[in-house]
């Protein structure tokens, strides 16, 4: 008989990171962050060989083109990140890098010899001994690196797999990543903000270096266009010529009021011309990036590659709450066409050999696995799979879906409900609303673990994708609707409908629960309606005010014609501005080290309800090495999530 998740298999759930598919060898590689080293399976004879340089968080494995090496990186005592590289014929492991910053993103040039990796050299904490803290312009801090000091920046770096000469391509105030390589080996390519003020900290253009010129240097390509990297973060491929790179943009075309635009690709000339738009939305392809919130498949892994054979692109989005593949062909003006796409999330994908490549995939009731398909056809094949004693000794909880109509009729809302296993026939349940981040990202039909460990604990979890959430078309992911009450309207919908159409739900029993965005809806939510019982409020956004100075994303009051107009909007629209509505039993997570949405929100909305209603259960838990996320370390998000279970069983 099959056991319930606990607890210890949500915080202690195997994650897969990294992953490559070598055709001619017939090897898979990838990492694990339970059991440590590279793995590289033959697909031959199924054996599996580690590789390892002694060091933590073993990550990013790719194979050489020539099938000699897997380079990735380790976290080695005394020494940092570091690139290394392993035999794959003597199984010996050496340290190729030797920088003071960590390093980041290898990727093997064609010759099978040097490696192209970037590091953020001198970024993020305050600067040695007792030196103050010296500001004089925006993007001064990010969250999970705190302080940018002046020489902070991330750069470009070439080394030899065998002799371990580096080579800094890039350097002075500027920043370069998600870098490729040409087929030649003649060109690379990269995003970088060299002629973009430092403020503009996601604006990037596309720029390439001819590594055979004596002195190169980058030169942008890109004009009047922005290049993607938040926070889906998408490399640039070439064509198999080398003359042209496919990236994706932000679309130029896009309405303002969307916030941040759907993504689109474009194709530009390594020499110069006018770039040419790839990609055009339809009905089943909204936009040429998805940006998931629950589901975690295939970090490392690339989200686009080109076929070398017949030229076409091949890409990941997210569209009605799926993670699909798509093809496109690289001439442009044709439409993107499905080749992957049902419920489930595919997050990335290896590159292309012989028409087949590995695709990274999770679905709601499946931790995510590796297969390998046939991108012109139907045929596949799981290579590795993750958490397999969950999967196999666990009885899962089902996810349903639904969609309904909005109360104004503008859009449409997909909403999802994981239900207890083993709820019995006529039997009910309490439920969690849980409110997604962003607002843009969307809930998918991935696998999410602590869905599964509350639903193991009694409790059905409704998530869904209110307005201001992607993937679901322009009207639908207006920004304004995240926050002039359209989604708090849609959350309140959707919780009634669930209620309508699943008799199992106890509607005396509700809590209301997210972070971030969800967060604020929660606490939003707390002012403002009486159907719940009670609220956890995790990393939230409390006071614009806050946010404007604080946050690493700050705010602008250029908009209003003087600065006490500015104030008083931006607490109108701040949910501790209703702090005396907030009635019922009130938790509050926050990491201390968040800069996204600082701690001193967490703080003034504790004092504020507590002072309020002195009476009334309000607990704030400050997680110490904890930025805008759950915990890292093991212990700390065993304890996050303890906090959150003791307080549903208390007061829900």
């Amino acid at each position: 008989m099959k056991r319930l998740m606990t607890l210890d298999d949500c915080c202690a759930l195997e994650r897969l990171s990294g992953g490559d598919w070598l055709a001619e060898a017939g090897l898979v590689c990838w990492t694990s962050g339970r059991t440590g080293g590279v793995k590289v399976r033959s697909l031959r004879d199924g054996t599996v060989r580690t590789f390892s340089a002694g060091g933590q968080g073993e990550s990013d494995p790719r194979f050489s083109r020539d099938g000699r090496y897997v380079c990735f990186l380790s976290s080695l005592p005394g020494k940092g990140r570091q690139v290394c590289a392993g035999d794959l014929q003597s199984g010996l492991v050496r340290q190729v890098s030797a920088i003071s910053g960590a390093a980041t993103d290898p990727v093997w040039h064609p010759d099978g010899r040097r490696i192209l990796f970037s590091s953020a050299q001198g970024a993020g904490g305050r600067p040695a001994g007792d030196e103050p803290v010296v500001i004089e312009d925006f993007h001064y801090k990010v969250d999970g690196a705190g302080f940018i000091r002046p020489d902070g920046h991330v750069q470009l770096f070439l080394t030899d797999a065998e002799t371990g000469e580096t080579r800094q391509l890039t350097e002075g105030p500027s920043d370069w990543m998600h870098h490729a390589v040409s087929p030649d080996g003649r060109y690379i390519a990269a995003v970088g903000n060299l002629n973009r003020p430092r403020e503009e900290s996601i604006g990037y253009d596309l720029f390439v270096m001819d590594l055979t010129e004596d002195q190169p240097s980058f030169r942008q390509i890109s004009k009047d266009l922005t290049m993607v990297s938040y926070p889906n973060p998408v490399r640039p491929v070439f064509t198999a010529d080398g003359q042209a790179v496919v990236m994706a943009v932000l679309d130029p075309e896009a309405d303002p009021a969307l916030g941040y635009p759907p993504a689109v690709l474009y194709r530009f000339a390594v020499d110069g011309g006018e770039a040419v738009r790839l990609f055009r939305a339809d009905e089943q392809c909204y936009q040429c990036v998805q940006f998931p919130y629950n589901a975690f498949c295939g970090r490392g892994m690339d989200k686009m590659q080109l076929d070398p054979e017949t030229g076409d692109i091949y890409f990941v989005a997210g569209w009605q709450g799926q993670g699909n593949l798509y093809r496109l062909q690289a001439s442009g003006g044709q439409r993107a066409v499905p080749v992957r796409a049902g419920r489930q999330v595919i997050h990335g994908l290896s590159r292309i050999q012989g028409g087949r490549a590995m695709i990274a995939r999770g679905q709601a009731d499946r931790p995510e696995g590796y297969f390998l398909i046939d991108l012109r056809g139907e045929g596949e094949e799981l290579l590795v799979q993750s958490a397999e004693e969950v999967l196999w000794d666990c009885e899962l909880a089902r996810t349903e879906d639904f969609f309904f109509d909005t109360l104004d009729g503008e859009s449409r809302v997909h909403g999802f409900v994981t239900l207890p296993p083993g709820l019995k026939a006529g039997g009910k349940c309490p439920a969690v609303l849980y409110i997604h981040g962003g607002p843009h990202p969307f809930y998918t039909y991935g696998f999410t673990a602590e869905f599964q460990a509350l639903a193991a604990r009694g409790y059905a979890v409704l998530w869904c994708n209110p307005r201001g959430s992607s993937g679901y078309g322009p009207v639908h992911q207006n920004y304004a609707r995240a926050t002039d009450g359209s989604a708090y309207t849609d959350l309140m919908q959707f919780t009634a409908e669930a209620l309508r159409l699943f008799p199992a739900l106890d509607g005396d029993r509700l809590a209301v629960t997210g972070g971030s965005y969800g967060g604020y809806m929660t606490n939003w939510i707390a002012s403002h309606a009486r159907r719940f019982r009670a609220y956890i409020t995790q990393r939230s956004v409390v006071s614009d005010l806050i946010g404007y100075a604080s946050s690493d994303m700050q705010g602008s009051s250029r908009a209003f014609p003087n600065f006490e107009e500015f104030m008083a909007d931006a607490l109108r629209k701040s949910p501790v501005a209703y702090a005396e509505r907030i009635d019922r039993p009130l938790l509050i997570l926050h990491g201390e080290d968040d800069l996204r949405c600082p701690v001193e929100g967490a703080h003034q909305l504790f004092t504020a309800v507590k002072d309020l209603h002195p009476d009334l259960p309000v607990r704030l838990v400050i997680f110490p090495h904890t930025a805008h996320d759950q915990p890292g370390r093991p212990d700390l998000l065993r304890r996050y999530y303890q906090e959150m279970y003791d307080w549903l069983d208390r007061y829900v």
